[in-house]
């Protein structure tokens, strides 16, 4: 047996693996091999790593071909925990991973490192954050430096979150980015449920945060009228979020909750920027 893991996942292979009670060697190329017996999982090992460490960080991976040789036997057993455990703490892994990449710009952002004094008076920087501050030159984008971590893809995920959430690392584009998907996503709202008593609310927070000469609305559409926005980053964000909840709970109290929260969740999905 042999593939790909952007098609075939590790769930997917062990679970063939542990139904039809195989005995051999998983490789995944260039990164490790995990052993089995009689579908029950013996030994994992990587270039570093051995044991449930090495399985996890295996079991990791979004890419990669891998091929299955029969009845090979590892020299030493290092994994006595049942297949039905090692799958649910996959299961866990692969939700915090999703979890951390929440809190992360797109791949595609050029982190920078902030000049702006730490939110706390102590910072305490891990070798692990170190790694990563390095790779974080001005030029990698945030795709090429997890490529390029030292780290599991895990750790590397949680340490560039705590990097973000600490502002030692900033996204240089997030307003002008926030901008652009707030007024796309205003815009997507406008040519699904059209004019109705929402646009008086949005007019009215328009004011509100004295953008009347920045953001007009016209018919179904949210125009943009300057090059800047003049609102500091926390204040964009706010008022973005104040848009969306005022059209959702607008459309609401009009329409109905099963019919908006549907059209809603198309919208979100339709950019996929949440």
């Amino acid at each position: 047996m042999e593939g790909d893991l952007a098609y075939f996942n590790i769930v997917e292979i062990f679970y063939l693996l542990s139904r039809f009670r195989k005995t051999g060697r998983l490789i995944i190329k260039e990164k490790g091999s995990i052993y089995i017996s009689n579908g029950k999982v013996l030994h994992a090992e990587t270039d570093n790593s051995e044991g449930l460490e090495a399985f996890f960080s295996l079991s990791m991976l979004r890419e990669g071909k891998f091929n299955f040789q029969p009845d090979e036997i590892p020299s030493v057993n290092t994994i006595s925990t049942s297949l039905s455990d090692l799958m649910d703490e996959i299961e866990i892994k692969n939700a915090e991973l999703e979890e951390f990449k929440k809190d992360l710009p797109p791949i595609s952002t050029i982190p920078e490192k902030s000049n702006k004094a730490p939110k706390t008076e102590k910072v305490a920087l891990k070798k692990e954050d170190w790694k990563l501050l390095i790779l974080a030159d001005g030029k990698k984008s945030l795709g090429e430096i997890i490529k390029a971590s030292p780290l599991e893809e895990l750790d590397t995920l949680k340490a560039l979150s705590w990097l973000f959430k600490e502002e030692l690392l900033y996204d240089p584009e997030e307003k002008k980015r926030i901008v652009k998907e707030g007024v796309e996503k205003a815009t997507h709202f406008l040519e699904i449920f059209g004019e109705g008593p929402w646009m008086e609310s949005i007019k009215e927070l328009v004011k509100d945060y004295e953008l009347e000469d920045t953001i007009s609305l016209t018919g179904k559409k949210v125009t943009f009228l300057r090059k800047d926005f003049p609102l500091d980053l926390e204040k964009t964000k706010s008022f973005f979020n104040d848009v969306m909840n005022t059209l959702e709970e607008k459309a609401t109290e009009t329409l109905g909750k099963l019919l908006v929260k549907r059209k809603i969740k198309e919208i979100y999905e339709s950019g996929n920027t949440v």
